[in-house]
């Protein structure tokens, strides 16, 4: 064989090695596949869901609601709020249907970002009903938040009372409308209340044990619930509910 053939053989053994080398360091290096879906839960924060039947607007009542085709709560009506469910990531198309067939929607979120959580309030008064979407905020040891999912008020303070004695109204923040903010009480709390609106006159009040029975001292953290998640939602007048609801969340 010639010096010319063999230095030829040489570098073509060289490209190949060469290129089975970084081959292998391209497929040891490649980034992990993102998260390709999102946690979520649904709450219908609207006082009355209503269609057009008849030729007027009519509440459609006890309706279940679809996410993406699928059904992810079989009743949904005012106050309802369904545990955290995994939806694929990307705009999420939410639709209230009865049994007859009438439907409020589709309504569509914001983006949803794989591996985060999400809470998604309906809101509004027919015709004008949207979907807001609230990143779940995370906060270590005990907390109140405040969604601010009323249509009628820009902007709500929010704070912590003396559970026992509904006393000791003190103001720890405010949320501006389609946005949740959340206060630390510290890394444990006790006998705590949390409300909505100004201290002298709150809109409303929750406490945890209105919302787990179990919590009887009102105490944050309570087993894997360290924060108390408090929501305002538009009036719903002679229901006797809201507009203040609350929730018990990590």
């Amino acid at each position: 064989m010639t010096s010319c053939s063999l230095s030829g053989l040489c570098a073509l053994v060289s490209l190949v090695a060469l290129t089975g080398c970084n081959g292998s360091s391209s497929a040891s290096s490649s980034n992990p596949s993102l998260p390709t879906s999102a946690r979520v839960r649904f709450v219908d924060g609207a006082p009355s869901l209503e269609a057009l039947i008849n030729g007027a607007p009519q509440d459609i009542g006890a309706a279940y609601l679809q996410a993406g085709g699928e059904t992810v709560a079989s009743t949904f009506q005012y106050g309802a709020m369904t545990a955290f469910l995994a939806v694929n990531a990307g705009t999420l198309s939410l639709v209230a249907r009865d049994t007859l067939g009438y439907q409020v929607g589709p309504l569509k979120s914001s983006p949803l970002a794989g591996g985060k959580q999400y809470t998604l309030v309906v809101v509004g008064v027919y015709p004008h009903y949207r979907v807001l979407t609230f990143d779940e905020p995370s906060a270590g040891g005990a907390a109140i938040s405040l969604y601010e999912a009323s249509t009628t008020v820009a902007n709500a303070g929010f704070g912590r009372f003396r559970a026992s004695t509904h006393s000791q109204f003190q103001t720890l923040g405010n949320a501006a409308f389609g946005t949740v903010t959340t206060a630390s009480l510290g890394k444990s709390v006790s006998d705590v209340g949390g409300y909505v609106g100004p201290a002298n006159a709150p809109i409303g009040t929750q406490t945890p044990s209105q919302i787990d029975g179990f919590d009887a001292r009102n105490v944050l953290p309570f087993y894997n619930s360290a924060r108390l998640s408090l929501f305002l939602f538009d009036a719903k007048p002679s229901s006797g509910l809201g507009p203040v609801f609350g929730s018990l969340d990590r």
